[in-house]
């Protein structure tokens, strides 16, 4: 009897518990996003969009098109090499198709960190139709050339959202990007090979922003740029992207978008001394995991 009636106060007092509650009762497993028999859904009053979420990756297929210019000068002479287009007379590839990799960071609710790489490596064949200063080698109009050109950049951009709300967000900040570039020509006739390596670090100033068009489709955008000399050396980097992607059921999302990268770096002073710049521009499908 003593257990009857305990069993009937703890059901009396789990309906006074639910009649307090109310229609705003909701299952405590929802605070974190996760139920048992549902799997995961956004926090009360949110829903699951670029806004909300506090980690993502994104991978990217990009088809870029891909403009090179650079001179690269004999050792200690400045201004020494020959002005050439990487595509024109090195043989090098226009069209790039390449991967993006991208993570993003939420920290509390107005911060991101945002961390993304991009490797671009061609090679090309050529008879050059006109002599060519090319580092320490000179390429005589008709010897045959082959070139290889690696591109690697990454960046890394902190924003914090200025206006926020659960359909729009717009922030500012500062990143950073750091780039490589290795030129190596040949003649194999000749057996002649110059190499060079350039690097450096770019700072940039970043606006972004993010659109919750609907409960699966929303918008992001952003553009980062910077542009200085400071002892001989000038650099310069441009990032633009827009993508509209729709979010599949939580964490997937897919997407379409386009990629606009522009990049200068030209050095005076130091022992090799020249200029390479390089965009590549292109659409881009991708997959995003995010939580």
């Amino acid at each position: 009897m003593i257990r009857s009636m305990r069993t009937q106060l703890a059901a009396r007092a789990a309906c006074l518990l639910l009649w307090l509650a109310g229609p705003g009762f909701v299952p405590v497993a929802l605070a974190d996003g996760y139920t048992g028999a549902d799997g995961y859904s956004p926090p009360p009053g949110q829903t699951a969009s670029p806004i909300t979420d506090h980690f993502s990756l994104r991978l990217a297929y990009f088809a870029a098109r891909v403009h090179t210019d650079m001179r690269l000068d004999p050792t200690g002479f400045a201004y020494g090499g020959t002005p050439i287009s990487g595509e024109n007379d090195l043989g090098l590839a226009r069209k790039n198709p390449d991967g993006l990799l991208e993570l993003v960071f939420r920290m509390r609710e107005r911060n991101r960190f945002r961390v993304d790489y991009f490797q671009l490596d061609r090679s090309g064949n050529a008879v050059v139709n006109r002599t060519i200063v090319f580092g320490n080698e000179t390429y005589d109009a008709g010897n045959a050339v082959q070139t290889t050109l690696d591109w690697k950049t990454m960046g890394f951009t902190y924003t914090r959202a200025l206006i926020q709300n659960d359909r729009f967000e717009l922030g500012a900040g500062l990143g950073v990007h750091l780039l490589q570039a290795d030129v190596t020509g040949t003649d194999p006739a000749l057996i002649e090979t110059h190499e060079t390596a350039k690097t450096g670090a770019v700072p940039t100033v970043a606006l972004e922003t993010m659109w919750r068009i609907s409960r699966r489709f929303a918008f992001t955008g952003r553009g980062q740029y910077f542009g200085a000399t400071y002892h001989g050396t000038t650099g310069s980097f441009g990032e633009y992207h827009g993508d509209f992607q729709y979010r599949w059921k939580p964490p997937f999302a897919l997407g379409v978008g386009y990629s606009y990268t522009r990049a200068s770096f030209e050095t005076l002073t130091s022992s090799t001394p020249g200029r390479i710049s390089l965009s590549a521009g292109g659409p881009e499908a991708f997959v995003r995991v995010s939580f």
